[in-house]
């Protein structure tokens, strides 16, 4: 009941307004083919409290919906991060500066003239997470809030917007209660909403992601996951053009680098 409740309240006011948004604006839509990866790596010192840590990503994707996943890059990007480990179940994470590299999506002819661009992005974050069945189904929220400086090469000058983003995610152990366990293989559906705002932002909805799929815990700290990705995004600021972004993504996790390959419980047992 906590969980129906909760999850309703904190999702449902920015699935009314994206839902909204889009069904107004809907007219357009271009497909694209993509592949998704993510390198993200943590250490937690020993007070349990402070920890470091950096994530890398790197999409591909193919051009006016034919070809390859691998055609053309997608994006590129590397952000270091400082967490605070608040309990068991709730973490405040800031990334002080981020970069990211852009070839942006080729759906119509005309998009090959867009030009590459840099962005960078301050971004602060705050999970938290309940469990039930004993521990073998966790509940995830994440809250994350983004200062962006936006490159626009074509006036070679940069475009500043805030973008909030709320994302709930559910976690099954398929073979153990304990996430955190060595050898567990976990299911995973995740949806994130992002939200636009500012002065220079006259269209709020950015995207929708969808995520589905599949973990295995290795080496007491190291996780990889595979996963369908699902996403639609506004293009431009009018609302009446969306980029529909269908792909599978590998990620590979490492939680406490101290612990790879040990035997060690993990000390502190909550990560992304």
């Amino acid at each position: 009941m906590f969980f129906r409740k909760t999850s309703t309240f904190l999702i449902l006011p920015f699935a009314l307004i994206c839902s909204k948004s889009f069904a107004q604006a809907q007219k357009v839509t271009y497909n694209t083919n993509t592949f998704w990866s993510k390198t993200e790596v943590n250490q937690i010192f020993d007070e349990k409290k402070w920890g470091l840590g950096f994530d890398f990503v790197y999409r591909t994707k193919n051009e006016l919906g034919q070809g390859s996943i691998f055609t053309s890059m997608l994006r590129e990007s590397y952000r270091p991060w400082f967490h605070y480990q608040f309990s068991q179940n709730a973490r405040l994470s800031i990334s002080p500066i981020g970069y990211m590299n852009t070839q942006d999506y080729i759906g119509k002819p005309v998009d090959y003239l867009r030009l590459p661009y840099h962005e960078f992005r301050t971004t602060f974050q705050f999970f938290h997470h309940l469990k039930q069945a004993q521990g073998r189904v966790m509940h995830t929220w994440r809250y994350r809030y983004e200062l962006r400086w936006q490159e626009q090469p074509a006036l070679d000058d940069y475009r500043y917007f805030n973008r909030f983003r709320l994302r709930y995610r559910i976690r099954v152990g398929l073979n153990s209660s304990d996430f955190y366990a060595n050898k567990t293989l976990y299911t995973a559906i995740s949806n994130e909403i992002g939200i636009n705002f500012g002065k220079n932002v006259p269209y709020m909805f950015n995207q929708n992601r969808l995520y589905i799929g599949m973990g295995y815990r290795f080496l007491t700290a190291a996780r990889v996951e595979l996963r369908y990705v699902d996403r639609v995004r506004a293009r431009g600021a009018t609302g009446f053009e969306y980029d529909m972004d269908k792909g599978i993504m590998v990620g590979i996790y490492i939680d406490q680098v101290s612990l790879l390959g040990t035997k060690d419980i993990l000390k502190v047992r909550y990560f992304d």
